[in-house]
Parts: C-alpha cells; structure tokens; sequence
C-alpha cells in the first residue's frame, strides 16, 4: 500500500474539509428554526401573536393612527400587558419554504383584521415621520427585489428571546438602512420604528394557545 505525504498547505485544506461540507449540509438544510414559547417551530400559514418578553413590558400588536393621519396606519404595542393584540403571519422569502428560519427574509402580515384601502402587511414607511422609519401597514407581499425593500423583516436572537430586525437581503446591488424594531412613544401610542437603540424583545405565540 502507498502511503501519501502531504505538506502543510494541503493538509490543512483536509482538515478544513470536514468543517466546510458541515456549514454546506447546514446550508442545505436551511437555518435554525424560530421556536415559540412551546418550543415549536413557528411555522408558515399559521398564526401567531407576536408579545413581549418578560412582565410589565406592555402587551401584543396592533394598528393605530397617529399625528390625526388615518393612513398610513402605524403598528403599534398596547400599553395593557393583558392585551394580545392581533395575530399575524409570517411569509418567507422561499414560498415553498414551511418553516421560520432565523435570519430569513420575510413579510409579516396581520390576519386578524381587514382596512378599507390598505393591505396588513408590514412595511417600512417615512411618510408619517420624515425623521424616523415607521413601521406601518400597506405593504406588498412577496415579488422579492429592490422595489419591495420596505416590505422584507427577519427574526434574529436575541438574549433569551428574539427580535424584529429590519436589513432586507433580497437585492444584492441595494444598501438599504438596517436597524432593530423598537418602540418609540409617538402621541402617546407605543409605535415601532426601525432605530439603533434597545429592540423590543419579543416571543411567539401560537394563536390556538388562547
């Protein structure tokens, strides 16, 4: 039998082999999954109610009009922590795809609700605070590119929870602003807004929970 000597330089690329075909099955597999408060994995079609962790950090989500504008409509968080807000819907990038995954590009949509002459779906507006980035409804669902770059939010951990994150990667050539979902107090009302300062920490769940 012949033994094959390798030098330096080719044995590290063996050693690097293994590592490299892990990350590409992961890859293959897609990311981690997004669990609820059951430790399940949230799933596309279904309905959840997106709430904040921990007590005494207000309740769950809905939609309000500030600045005596009925539209755009904000969303916003109910001050009462005993309120569940509004369910809601999670659309990855990949329509085939079942799962919420970390990181995903993703629409996120009200489904508890209809508004006369506005979709629920989330998006990034400047229109109702020049100076801030809102999140309010109207969004368009789906048709990823650089004309949908408002519509598109991950989830990402964060500390013993997770968070709302606005960093679109469905055009390669565009440089969009990123930030952390947080709130913002705006005439009173608890109003989410993309911003580099604390996100709301938020957990996930499951609308037949309640």
């Amino acid at each position: 039998m012949h033994r094959i000597i390798l030098d330096a330089s080719q044995q590290q690329i063996m050693d690097q082999l293994p590592i490299e075909l892990e990350m590409f099955r992961q890859a293959e597999d897609g990311g981690e999954p997004v669990l609820d408060v059951s430790g399940n994995a949230v799933r596309t079609r279904v309905n959840y109610f997106i709430l904040p962790a921990g007590r005494g950090n207000g309740g769950g989500l809905h939609v309000a009009s500030i600045r005596n504008r009925t539209k755009p409509l904000v969303v916003s968080q109910n001050a009462d922590e005993s309120a569940l807000g509004s369910s809601l819907r999670f659309s990855p990038v990949d329509p085939k795809e079942n799962t919420v995954r970390l990181s995903d590009d993703m629409n996120i949509k009200f489904t508890s609700m209809v508004i006369s002459d506005s979709s629920t779906v989330w998006r990034i507006n400047t229109e109702v605070s020049p100076q801030r980035y809102l999140v309010t409804v109207g969004g368009v669902e789906g048709n990823p590119g650089s004309k949908t770059l408002v519509n598109w939010f991950r989830i990402d951990k964060y500390e013993d929870a997770y968070k709302l994150v606005y960093c679109p990667g469905v055009c390669n050539l565009c440089r969009p602003f990123c930030g952390d979902i947080g709130v913002l107090v705006e005439n009173g009302k608890r109003v989410l807004f993309v911003g580099r300062d604390k996100p709301l920490k938020v957990k996930f769940h499951k609308l037949k929970n309640y």
